[in-house]
Formats: structure tokens, sequence, C-alpha cells
């Protein structure tokens, strides 16, 4: 079967390749129906599991791994990322065929008895998944997402499309191409993941993660945000719109509105970047039949809704986006409350192999300590600090909790044998001059604190001053306070806790943060 037998009945059609996971539309066209809880592995190495029945594209060679090793949807999760380092193996001049797939190893957890833990699979994805969930979950009180109810306005908004007036632009007449400074690296150079130094996103002209796949330094760096990127030497060339920090490296280039008496943001970018779409990311275009750079995308014509004298109409499309994200993240957070409650009634109900407060000895670890560097932040906030200080960025979970601190004076964080304690950074505690407080899922609700004195505390120490969790760890590391006039309103304008979550997403479920000189 080909992708154009996909006639959207039917069940999913899988072909090879990461983007879609493979999925290419769904077909009624007669052919092999594979059972769903199987694994399946292209040529080049790309491992899924699939919880649905699905044909295979032919000459794709997409295997199905099933049998009764599978045994629930968790555990063909975490057997199909062991097949994930067979990417590394296999290419257009080593594809992975079933006879070289079937030699190959992979590593599975144990009981004590020697066989495959099935159980363990199980719980680890399970936590795993409730993680992520309530990272999400985070996110979307931090955007304002939850609230996903349609207003009047909204309605009205969904409403006016069928009335709006369109019109061509030349896309050189809207948008101008941002000039950048070249940098002194070639992509495999760069890490695909940041690290101290190489914090600041680098755009190529992939279509994965948005083209923005390795890191650099940010010193040297043009540094981009709010505006949209296109690529000028791709197989795809896909425009997105960027909102967070980033710089060019290759093969791509990034454009914004030309006129600076409108200050365009998110929505209306993300309105229309799907009508820039519509001229660029053709499948007319490829590596062999280029599109071409700006000077040729500038001469593109794109449709856009005006208003009653000819001008686009921004207002409308600001709001038309804002009532489709409604109703698309409706979907999410339902999904998401859904399935945080399934599984915190699976996981409540479920027996664990190991000890709740102390985990060392388990992949999954509560959310570790960071440590940051003053540099990985924006100027305007090191200037705020000083630069020269080490301070604490903590965060409260609901009302009950923040009275506590208030209280008491106190603010802490957990010590142990786990996954990313502080103890080995146990200077920090004593160098901690401020802690800046805010509350979960809301970066906006700031306060500051001066840190007199630090002490370790156990927990039955703190169950006995009334401490508001049913089941602390074993020791936390305690800092005695005092409130410290500051204004801090520069620090919600430049969004400080958001740099946080933007460092490291996990960073949204409210890990405590060290920033040092």
């Amino acid at each position: 079967m080909q992708q154009k037998d996909c006639n959207d009945k039917g069940v999913y059609l899988i072909n090879s390749g990461l983007d879609n996971y493979g999925i290419k539309g769904r077909t009624n066209r007669p052919a092999r129906v594979f059972p769903s809880n199987t694994i399946t592995i292209d040529f080049w190495g790309n491992a899924f599991y699939r919880n649905f029945p699905y044909k295979m594209a032919t000459h794709n060679h997409v295997f199905s791994l099933s049998g009764d090793i599978i045994k629930n949807e968790h555990v063909g999760i975490f057997l199909a990322t062991q097949f994930f380092y067979m990417r590394q193996v296999f290419s257009f001049d080593n594809m992975g065929t079933w006879n070289k797939i079937k030699e190959m190893h992979i590593s599975l957890p144990q009981t004590t008895e020697g066989e495959i833990d099935f159980t363990f699979m199980e719980n680890f994805v399970r936590e795993l998944e409730e993680s992520r969930l309530r990272k999400l979950e985070a996110y979307l009180l931090a955007t304002g997402l939850n609230d996903y109810n349609l207003t009047p306005d909204d309605r009205s908004a969904l409403e006016s499309i069928r009335n709006f007036h369109w019109q061509e632009f030349k896309m050189g007449d809207l948008f101008e191409r941002i000039n950048t400074k070249k940098l002194p690296y070639k992509a495999k150079e760069l890490p695909q993941q940041p690290t101290s130094k190489y914090t600041l996103p680098c755009l190529t002209s992939s279509f994965m993660n948005q083209g923005l796949n390795y890191y650099s330094p940010k010193d040297g760096a043009t540094i981009l945000s709010n505006v949209i990127s296109i690529p000028s030497n791709s197989d795809v060339y896909r425009a997105y719109y960027q909102s967070h920090d980033f710089t060019v490296l290759s093969d791509a280039y990034a454009i914004r509105w030309k006129d600076v008496g409108i200050n365009l943001q998110s929505n209306p970018y993300l309105f229309m970047v799907t009508c820039i779409n519509k001229v660029t990311n053709l499948s007319i275009y490829s590596y062999k039949n280029k599109l071409g750079g700006w000077n040729v995308v500038k001469n593109k014509y794109i449709t856009l809704p005006t208003t009653a004298d000819g001008q686009p109409d921004i207002i409308a499309m600001e709001r038309l986006i804002t009532a489709l994200q409604k109703i698309v993240i409706a979907d999410v957070a339902k999904y998401t409350n859904r399935r945080l409650e399934a599984t915190r009634q699976i996981v409540e109900s479920t027996p664990v192999p190991y000890d709740t407060n102390d985990v060392s000895d388990y992949w999954l670890a509560a959310e570790p300590f960071e440590c940051y560097k003053w540099n990985r932040f924006d100027q305007d906030i090191i200037d705020f600090f000083g630069g020269d200080k080490t301070i604490l960025v903590g965060c409260y979970k609901g009302k009950k909790h923040y009275d506590w601190i208030r209280a008491h004076n106190i603010y802490n964080i957990r010590l142990g044998k786990t996954k990313g304690s502080m103890e080995e950074k146990h200077n920090l505690f004593g160098n901690a001059s401020l802690l800046v407080l805010y509350e979960y899922g809301k970066p906006n609700k700031l306060s500051a604190y001066k840190i007199v004195d630090h002490q370790e505390m156990s927990k039955e120490e703190l169950l006995e001053m009334d401490y508001p969790k049913e089941r602390p760890r074993k020791s936390y590391m305690t800092f005695s306070i005092t409130p410290a006039e500051m204004d801090l309103e520069s620090l919600i304008n430049h969004r400080f806790i958001e740099k946080l979550i933007e460092i490291d997403s996990a960073n949204t479920k409210g890990t405590p943060v060290f920033i040092e000189p």
C-alpha cells in the first residue's frame, strides 16, 4: 500500500519515519491488518508502540513485534524505547532488515529470580506518565490555557470567519528579513541538548522541533524571539512561529512584521504562519527543486483577512486564534485531567517495589534540584540581582503551604540520597542570601525574603510544626527567612520564572533552583 491509498476511512496506515509517528492517514483498502498492542520498527530503527490496529505501507519494511510479551500499553511503551538506539545504527546506507534486527540486543529490568520484570516496567511508565501530565497541567495553569470555556466574544470570532474579506498581500510588503551574525560553528560541532555554556537554541533547515535542534553559547549570537522562521535549503519549507529566544545557525532565516507601529504578538503570527505555509510548504519543493531564500519568498503572495480599508485585520486574527486555542486545548485539558485521575488511582492502589521515602535505587526520583550560573539569564535579570550573589528560587503549592511558610518564617528543601540531591553542593546552603518565592502555576505571583540562617531538620521536627504534607521525606534543609522589601515588578516583566522553565521544562513542577555567580 502507498500513501495515495489513504482516504480517511478504515484503520491507520503506517509508513517509515518519525514524522507523526509514521502515521500517514487512514485507509479501507484491502490489506493485512496488524493487531494493536504491537511494536513497529522501520529500516532506520524508528520504533513505536501501537495501541491500535493498523496496516503497513509497502516498500517500507516496517516490522511488527507481537506476542504475549507485551502485557499492556505501559509495557509496550517501555519496550519500544529500548529499540531507540537502533536509530544511531541504521541509515540509508545500512538499512535495518529483520535479519539484522533479530540479532541485536536490548536491556530489560529483571526480578530477583532473573525473570523479565514487567511490573517494574508498568509502574515506571505509569509514574513517568503522571509526572509528564503534571508538567502539562502546570503549563496550562501558567499560561492560562486551563480556562478553555468559550466566551460570547470567542463565539462571535468563530462565526465571523464566514464573513471575512480576504485579500492577497506580497510577503515583502508585510515582512522583512532579520540580519543575524554568522556563528563560527557547524551543526555537528554543537550539542543537541543544552549544557552550562551552550544554552541558546539554534535554527537550521530541519522541520523537527521547529528547526531548533542544536545549542550554542549566547556570546556573539543574534538572539531573536517573537518572529517567524523559514528554511532556505531544505526538503520541507515549513514556516514556524518562534516565541522563545533562539539564533540562526544555517540554511534558514527569520522574518518579522515590518510595520513598527503595530506590536505584533503570538496569535496574529500563528495565523499568518498558516497562510505562509500555503505557498511555501508545498510538495513540489525539495532539495532538488528548491524554494529558495528570502529573495524568492518575499515575492510570494499570501491571503489574509482585511479591514474595511484593505489593511490586514490583526484584531480578527487575534480573536480567532484565541477562540481556536480554547477549542483545541479543551480536549488536551480534559484528557490531562482524566489521565491524571486514572493514573493517580492506579498508582495509589498498586504496591510499589521500593521505599517511597528513599528512592535512590529507583529510576524515578522526585523533581531534581537545579543549580544554574547567572550567565544563563538575560542581562536585565542579572542586573536586578547584581549577579554577584547566590540566590534560591522556590515554590509554594497553595495557600496552606504559603501560610505555613509565613507563619514559621521557614522555607525547606529536601535532603537525602535521592537523584538530584544538593548534598554534594552543600556550600550553596550557606552562600544563599536571598529567596525568591512564587506560587505553583502562577509565575507572576512573586515575593522575596532574606535568608538569615539554615539548618537540617527531620520529618518528625517538621510534623511537630504542623508541616502541611502528609508524608514528608526523611530530612530537609530549612532556611530561616525574613521578608525583603523589593520591587519585583521588573522580574515579572522580564519573565524571570518563565525563563527558569524555558531552561528546563522540569522546573514547571516547582523545582527549587539555586543561581550562583
